[in-house]
């Protein structure tokens, strides 16, 4: 079986656009930055999991967040 590239690309967004997201990885109320074991982390809010990296302080987190989204 062979694939165009072309046709690949198009089955792979419309995977990604129809997957269902309602509900998945939304940050709570207070915010998507938590203080863990000592460190600031940044949870997804597309798979409620944390990020690999660690901050300083709260400032540091939040200003990679908004990076992140800039």
């Amino acid at each position: 079986m062979s694939i165009s590239s072309q046709a690949l690309r198009r089955l792979i967004r419309e995977v990604l656009l129809s997957e269902d997201k309602s509900g998945k990885g939304k940050c709570p109320d207070d915010g998507c930055v938590r203080k863990r074991d000592g460190e600031w982390r940044v949870m997804s809010n597309k798979t409620g999991k944390l990020w690999p990296q660690t901050y300083d302080t709260r400032k540091d987190a939040e200003d990679a967040l908004k990076a992140y989204h800039a």
